[in-house]
């Protein structure tokens, strides 16, 4: 109790002050997946969990956590747009170490698309010398339905297409690959298993990392990132 009315006398004071609107406590995002209508019903929710209940101005829809199917809570933490300007480091023995910018987005698909009860997936990864196009993703995640179980499908600009599996623990999604394919003339090495693992660090870090095991050489760390919520 004493925790909530110190929280509630700071958020006055911000509102008299004009500090940015945002969320005051670190569960909103939790409490808005689960309960859609809570900052309805619930007056501390409404005043501390001021953006995610659409008082900061329009939310795009795409990223609105009050319009995610219930089959998708488990990872609803993931909804958004994730940057990282250069902190990629990319390794493996086939190629020179090299460091890379990327941007994904993750969200929630217009109300026409949702019978397939999916997230959008889109990743874009650029060399930071020349801005130039390194790899790009595009895909879905799903939950199945009544577990804690992610899947998370994907076409490469490099001719790969892959099925991904996961369990969903906490604030954290580890896939692996459960099927992929690959075009006749693709130029990279035959992938045989890849672990991709994606790690929510705080509301505004999200942590990728990625393993891989090729036809010449064994699962080892290929990709790691570290990316900034830069919206909503």
């Amino acid at each position: 109790m004493k925790n909530i009315l110190l929280l509630s006398i700071f958020i006055c004071i911000s509102t008299v002050f004009g500090q940015t609107c945002r969320d005051y406590d670190n569960n909103c995002r939790d409490w808005i997946t689960v309960n859609p209508r809570a900052c309805d019903s619930t007056d501390y929710i409404k005043r501390s969990c001021q953006q995610s209940c659409g008082q900061c101005g329009s939310v795009d829809s795409k990223f609105d956590l009050r319009r995610l199917a219930p089959e998708l809570t488990p990872i609803g933490f993931l909804v958004g747009r994730w940057r990282s300007e250069h902190g990629g480091k990319a390794i493996f023995p086939t190629i020179p170490k090299f460091t890379f910018g990327e941007e994904i987005e993750i969200s929630i698909p217009d109300d026409n698309m949702q019978s397939s009860h999916a997230l959008n997936y889109t990743a874009f990864a650029w060399s930071i010398n020349d801005k130039d196009e390194l790899h790009s993703e595009y895909g879905y995640i799903s939950v199945k339905p009544n577990t804690k179980e992610a899947a998370l499908t994907t076409v490469m600009n490099n001719g790969f297409v892959t099925v991904e599996e996961g369990p969903i623990v906490g604030n954290q999604i580890r896939f692996r690959l459960r099927d992929i394919g690959r075009i006749s003339f693709s130029r990279d090495l035959p992938v045989h298993d890849l672990v991709r693992e994606w790690t929510l660090l705080d509301r505004s870090t999200l942590q990728a990392r990625l393993n891989m095991e090729t036809l010449t050489h064994g699962m080892q760390e290929h990709t790691f990132i570290r990316y900034n919520k830069i919206a909503p």
